[in-house]
């Protein structure tokens, strides 16, 4: 019932409550006197008459039976006025109220709580029934503090804390209705002997050691609730200690699993299996009890999940164990809470522990804040003495009304990678190098109501704000517990922090073993070391850019980016510096590997000034930086030499071809030994820009942006055979792939185009070339395929695809500079030229560290070098895949494979593509499981274990993930019915499974509302 929930205390009237207290409420005598005389003359305005709605004055002993009732051998006393009120629904019931001094409660009802101060007298009620329904108001007395006060009611056995409201009108505590209990008093308790330390550990976490002393109780991570109502999962081993431990079960991972939790609590027999499982597993591991995490109740659904947590906390306590539920933070709105399908007043009547989560908004915790408004309200529906505050030690991404929490690590992402403003990763014998973070991120600013560092930062027109967790902040949030008498605080996230020590100092200022850490500055921390570890340079401070004055020497030099915040210090880029031998023959930098000769085998040039001795790019300057003359040129073609660098480390030539100038490096060459490389012409160059090479990219055309929508999902197929399916997971796009092969016509994909539409999808058309392993590729044809395809009117092209591996781009001629110039800026145009409605879509490149410039580039530095030849100025939206997950998408460690390169892992992955700054698409993302198909080929064994659950799962997860970052547009899932089993287990991928099934069209459906 509405009037149940004490929501009428708003923080106004609180305040004004607390400011009367040292006036009305704390009254000199003088003031007792007058009020004193006053009630001779007054009758008493109490709750029970405004409720009755009478307006007539009675006597205090007035019955509340009838009038008409003419005979009663015990008179109904149901109130003294001026101290309480009893209300009862039935009329006829005789109820005698009478008060008690402290001394007198032991033995007319039972002891008082140990750890509490009765304020005012004790009030037992007797009445003429086995159970009556009623309200009790007791009138606050003067010199109490309203907001530490609290109803208890004698049930017989036992003192209870009885949810509450403050009627500010009557200056009472007022009960809901409820059967009336023997005797009510109000009590102030005392804090807690010793406090509670709770953390909250997690799958791959490590806690700080430092920390553990101070903790009393662990939440052993994760049992996770299945569709079937079945728990999965395994419990994290939990480090020594003097603490108690639970055992955390939920449906909560990167997404509330809503669906599984409302078919749970509509099947009772699922439910009394896990609740007997849950005990098992509890008992036989030695666990102190459960912590049950499920989130996401629907309100329709609120009886049947009380009626589960009261049924749990039965069992548990049978076996002596201990029951904690974690309550979700509370909605507030024009000033009343709602915590939607979580009755917290008839759950922390069952529960032991209450883990109630607190704001994520750094700003709420200001005096009188959101966080003190909330805890004014749970206060008075849970017992203070069960209600543990849940905290997030980490950092705190807002967007709009929106905030993610996310680790310090994650947050730190957004500074960027390094690039260079001026210099390279080979420069010249004192040259300087000026270098900055590439990301969004503006300069850190102290927020002193927040205690901690805090940043900006613009993604798909949206500004998101991020707060850096630090140990000084959680511990001013901590003083809540002992302000409000709580009976402690947990800590999520506490496992994954890089402070330990802080963190651990935190905790034992809470427990008051130390003295609470300091703010601790923070800055940008920029440091130059050569190759034997010594320090060279270093400078701090909130700048994102260093410059470094250069060496003379020769030799290897590190700059290493890194951001410091008190103690902790966290790595965010560093780069490696060449610098060159002074000699005319120093070579470049062998870092960028497609010039680099892979053929040591000396060639006879003949007549001719030289031979080339490996395949090699030709450029139209004698530098990295310049851009390349399409198709190179190939090993043992002979040359006409015409000029040199100032160094001679790169050399003039003449095309075979046409005769046109262009630039190779000198050790790609074997020269004719009649040449003389001195007497050569230096001929003098204008410095790169991003439009050199291959006649330069052209300036784009202008057309509205067409990535700039809410996310949206689909799915890649090759038949298109199931689009109910599809539409029924919430996916909206299809992904066609189309190789493309010179004399290819575009009414090739004119079938799929209609096919899409006709059945309400958008289109999606990836379109490399057909050839695997290519020595060339025809620039030309393929942009005038991608104009006649954009005319047939699809959403969205990506323009190639995994373009930084051989198989798919030609061997030693792989360059972002080559794609943007050569393919990606000229199809733009292309496109946009015959339907500027088509969204653009760079190809993704493939997910991978291997890079040896020949054979293949990372992806990261493949993206970096994309960017830097203004590759988003040729796109609506950065293409990225990402298949080679193997843990649950919020993670950043632990892969199978053994090693934490970021493309592993989902969130590391999307920052690198995010970098651009462009929306994210991701064209391909999928998890492999070959489950159903009795294992994975030996080359995918990083997914032997994946289940076909887990698979569903995190497709599920990773789709939240990116809808809520903010970075992404779009998922397109790979894949969803292919069939292909073998050596490339395509059909491991699908979401359609063997069996016919399909799990993640329920997991994906529930993330996108379906």
């Amino acid at each position: 019932m509405e009037e149940e929930r004490p929501s009428e205390d708003t923080t106004s009237e609180l305040q004004e409550q607390s400011k009367r207290s040292s006036g009305i409420l704390i009254g000199g005598i003088a003031v007792a006197v007058l009020l004193i005389i006053a009630a001779l003359f007054l009758p008493p305005i109490s709750l029970g008459e405004r409720l009755r709605g009478s307006s007539e004055t009675t006597a205090a002993n007035t019955p509340t039976a009838s009038p008409t009732e003419t005979e009663t051998t015990v008179a109904s006393n149901p109130s003294i006025p001026g101290e309480v009120d009893v209300l009862v629904s039935d009329s006829s019931a005789v109820v005698n109220v009478t008060s008690l001094s402290e001394a007198d409660v032991a033995s007319s009802l039972g002891a008082l709580p140990t750890n509490a101060t009765v304020r005012g007298n004790v009030y037992k009620v007797e009445h003429d029934g086995a159970a009556l329904q009623g309200k009790v108001a007791i009138n606050v007395p003067a010199g109490t503090i309203v907001e530490m006060t609290d109803l208890y009611g004698w049930d017989g056995t036992r003192w209870r804390f009885v949810p509450s409201q403050i009627d500010v009108e009557t200056r009472q505590i007022v009960s809901p209705e409820h059967d009336l209990y023997q005797g009510f008093a109000l009590l102030e308790t005392t804090a807690p002997e010793t406090v509670a330390v709770a953390a909250e550990l997690l799958p791959q976490q490590t806690l700080p050691e430092a920390a553990l002393p101070s903790l009393t109780e662990l939440s052993a991570g994760t049992l996770t609730l299945a569709e079937s109502g079945e728990v999965h999962g395994e419990v994290t081993p939990l480090p020594t200690g003097e603490f108690a431990s639970m055992v955390r079960v939920t449906n909560v991972g990167a997404v509330v699993d809503q669906a599984a939790l409302s078919a749970f609590l509509s099947d009772s027999t699922a439910q009394m299996n896990q609740i007997n499982a849950l005990v098992n597993t509890a008992v036989s591991g030695g666990f102190s009890g459960i912590n049950l995490d499920y989130q996401g109740v629907s309100e329709g659904q609120t009886a049947a999940f009380t009626s589960f947590v009261n049924s749990l906390a039965d069992a548990l306590h049978a076996q002596n164990l201990l029951l904690a539920v974690t309550l979700a933070t509370p909605q507030q709105s024009s000033g009343r809470w709602n915590s939607a399908g979580q009755d917290w007043a008839a759950i922390g009547q069952a529960a032991d522990i209450l883990y109630v989560q607190m704001p994520l908004d750094p700003t709420a915790y200001s005096d009188n804040g959101d966080a003190m408004q909330m805890l004014n309200w749970a206060t008075r529906l849970v017992d203070r003495t069960k209600l543990t505050m849940l905290l997030d030690a980490g950092a705190v991404d807002r967007v709009g009304d929106a905030f993610l929490a996310l680790s310090n690590d994650e947050a730190l992402t957004n500074f960027g990678q390094l690039e260079f403003v001026s210099g390279s990763e080979e420069v010249e014998p004192g040259t300087a190098v000026e270098l900055a973070l590439s990301g969004e991120a503006s300069p850190l600013e102290w927020d002193g109501s927040s205690l901690t560092y805090r940043y900006s930062y613009q993604l798909s027109d949206q500004t998101h704000d991020v707060w850096l967790g630090n140990p000084a902040s959680l511990s001013g949030r901590l003083g809540l517990v002992e302000r409000y008498r709580l009976r402690g605080a947990a800590v999520r996230g506490l496992g994954s922090v890089t402070d330990g020590a802080g963190y651990a100092a935190a905790l034992a200022a809470f427990i008051g073993a130390s003295a609470p850490p300091e703010t601790s500055g923070a800055a940008i921390v920029w440091t130059v070391l050569d190759s034997t570890g010594s320090v060279l340079a270093s400078e701090s401070g909130s700048s994102l850019a260093f410059t470094w004055a250069g060496e003379e020497a020769p030799g290897s030099y590190t700059i290493n980016a890194e951001f410091a915040l008190g103690e902790a210090v966290a790595a965010l880029d560093s780069v490696t510096v060449t610098v060159a031998e002074a000699a005319a023959e120093a070579r470049p930098d062998t870092g960028t590997a497609v010039e680099t000769p892979t053929n040591t085998t000396t060639l006879d040039p003949g007549d001719a000034d030289a031979v080339v001795n490996t395949n090699a790019n030709v450029r139209v300057g004698p530098g990295l930086g310049y851009g390349i003359i399409t198709g190179g040129l190939n090993q043992g073609t002979r040359v006409q030499v015409t000029g040199r660098n100032a160094e001679s480390t790169w050399l003039q030539i003449a095309m075979p071809t046409d005769g046109q100038p262009g630039w190779i490096l000198a050790t790609l060459l074997d020269l004719n030994s009649n040449l003389s490389v001195s007497s050569l012409e230096v001929v003098e160059v204008d410095p790169a820009t991003v439009a050199d090479g291959g006649g330069g990219a052209p300036p784009p055309v202008s057309a509205p942006p067409v990535a700039s929508g809410s996310f949206e999902l689909g799915g890649q197929t090759h038949t298109f055979a199931n689009p109910t399916l599809m539409a029924s997971a919430g996916m909206n796009w299809v992904k066609f792939q189309h190789k493309w092969g010179p004399g290819d016509s575009p009414d090739a994909v004119a079938g799929r185009i209609q096919q899409a539409h006709a059945n309400g999808f958008k289109v999606l058309l990836s379109i490399p070339g057909a050839n695997t392993y290519p020595s060339s590729i025809d620039f030309t044809s393929y942009i005038e395929f991608l104009r006649g395809v954009a005319a047939l009117g699809p959403d969205a092209i990506e323009i190639w695809n995994e373009m930084n591996i051989d198989f798919e781009w030609p061997a030693g001629q792989i360059d972002p500079a080559s794609y943007v110039n050569n393919m990606l800026a000229p199809a733009y145009n292309a496109i946009k030229g015959a339907n500027a409605n088509v969204m653009v879509i760079s190809g993704a490149p493939a997910p991978t560290g291997f890079d040896n410039g020949t054979n293949a580039w990372s992806d990261s530095r493949y993206m970096q070098g994309l960017a830097a030849a203004g590759g988003a100025n040729y796109m609506d939206c950065v293409g990225a895949h990402y298949n080679a997950g193997a843990t649950a998408p919020g993670q950043s460690t632990g892969h199978p494979a053994g090693n934490d390169h970021y493309s592993w892992y989902l969130v590391p992955t999307l920052n690198v593509y995010a970098a651009v700054g462009k929306p994210v698409c991701f064209t391909e993302l999928g998890y492999l499981s070959g489950e159903d198909y009795g294992g994975v080929p030996s080359r995918f064994a990083w997914a032997s274990n994946t289940t076909v659950s887990q698979h569903a799962q995190w497709l599920a997860e990773a789709v939240s993930i990116a809808a809520n970052s903010g970075k992404v547009r779009m998922v397109i899932v790979f894949n969803v019915d292919f069939t292909t089993w073998g050596e490339d287990p395509q059909a491991g991928y699908a979401i359609m499974r063997k069996n016919g099934s399909c799990p993640a069209c329920q997991t994906l459906a529930q993330v996108m509302g379906r």
